[in-house]
């Protein structure tokens, strides 16, 4: 009866290998993989994201800047036509050699000395007509800035906007990314519960049989 001492023990120790063997089930390497790259992918997705966030808030300072020129500029704008007004309305209340005196400052090398007096109500009329196109030539400068200042809001609007759509984009990364997880942890789940199915089995079967084989040894330990 001895002989079969060492076959049963040896039996025993495979089946007690075999179910350690069994029991040894989780998740798989590949879904491990798979789903570190898929979190490294969406962390590196939110890092973009709060640096699209800085970069947008320095480009909306940017804006508010460049609207305060535009604003600036138009207030300019609005002072030279007050100012080309009061200059007008001044014109009218000039003596005759204040009025000779305002034409030889702006043409010196055409001096002129008095006035007949059909002249003065044309001059009258030209010296007003100068005042404007003085100030004309001020707005112009000024409009013309004000276009290049707004040039300037569009472009950093642009960038603005670019900045959002990547932005959306790698939400729209992100949510893939994570429907995918969510797929593969409910494939692996639904996996992992089959496993624990097949593992409960497999468990009696194995504990079952131990119980027989240590049954047995027993048996031909205490028959000898």
């Amino acid at each position: 009866m001895k002989k079969y001492i060492i076959p049963i023990c040896l039996s025993l120790i495979l089946l007690w290998l075999a179910f350690g063997k069994i029991s040894n089930v989780g998740l798989t390497e590949e879904f491990k993989s798979r789903q570190d790259s898929l979190i490294a992918a969406v962390d590196s997705m939110e890092i973009e994201i709060e640096k699209y966030d800085s970069t947008v808030k320095v480009l909306d300072r940017i804006d508010d800047s460049l609207q305060y020129v535009v604003d600036h500029q138009k207030a300019k704008v609005i002072k030279v036509v007050e100012i080309v007004e009061i200059e007008k309305n001044k014109v009218d209340s000039y003596s005759e050699i204040e009025l000779i005196s305002s034409f030889n400052k702006r043409y010196p090398e055409d001096t002129l000395t008095s006035l007949l007096p059909l002249a003065q109500p044309v001059l009258v009329s030209a010296a007003k007509d100068l005042v404007e196109l003085d100030g004309a030539k001020q707005i112009i400068v000024l409009k013309d800035s004000s276009i290049y200042t707004l040039e300037s809001r569009v472009a950093n609007k642009d960038s603005i906007i670019s900045k959002f759509e990547a932005k959306e984009k790698n939400y729209k990364g992100i949510i893939l990314n994570q429907d995918t997880q969510l797929k593969d942890w409910k494939f692996e789940y639904n996996n992992l519960q089959l496993q624990n199915q097949r593992l409960k089995i497999k468990s009696k079967v194995a504990k079952v049989g131990a119980g027989l084989v240590t049954g047995g040894l027993i048996y031909l330990l205490l028959a000898k």
